[in-house]
């Protein structure tokens, strides 16, 4: 039994072993410090990066006139005269419960629905600016929408169609 035991360390050898600890937590946390200030440092750099692509270095929402003022949301009715087509022609081509729209444009329970809608709006007032070429393009038939035009793909329930198309144009990536 005695064999099993680990035999007792003299002074100088535990100060030893102590010392070494030491040095080999000094140097761990020499690692994990330069690597707090590297990460740090992409944080930064990510922030400014952010704030740059953000005019005044403060988020900006486009086409804030397609909102209800009192409670910020989505407005399917100034969505519906943005793009030129009655409120119930939007309405029942996403699928949302014409009367209801009617009643309450905002409603909580149409922002799933009309964000597609409302971002594809935004992408284009980035390319095109006025609401007037953006009805334009609307219009148009599309080659990767099979002739189709973007009005009638969103009428047609596929507003994440024509926003995928918007936002690989964006990007530079070919639909």
């Amino acid at each position: 039994m005695q064999a099993i035991l680990e035999p007792r360390k003299t002074n100088a050898e535990a100060k030893a072993q102590i010392a070494k600890l030491g040095a080999e937590a000094k140097a761990e946390i020499a690692k994990l410090a330069a690597k707090a200030a590297d990460m740090q440092n992409q944080i930064t750099a990510f922030q400014q990066e952010l704030q740059s692509n953000y005019r005044g270095g403060s988020v900006q929402v486009v086409l804030p006139e397609l909102h209800d003022a009192a409670t910020g949301r989505i407005d399917a009715q100034k969505v519906a005269d943005f793009m030129g087509v009655p409120l119930k022609r939007l309405a029942e081509g996403i699928r949302l419960n014409y009367k209801a729209a009617h009643r309450n444009p905002a409603a909580g329970a149409f922002q799933e629905a009309l964000q597609p809608v409302k971002r594809s709006l935004e992408v284009l007032h980035e390319f095109f600016g006025k609401p007037q070429i953006i009805r334009v393009w609307l219009n148009t038939p599309h080659p990767d929408l099979d002739g189709s035009t973007a009005l009638e793909t969103i009428l047609d329930n596929n507003a994440k169609a024509v926003l995928r198309i918007l936002e690989n144009a964006a990007a530079g990536v070919p639909v």
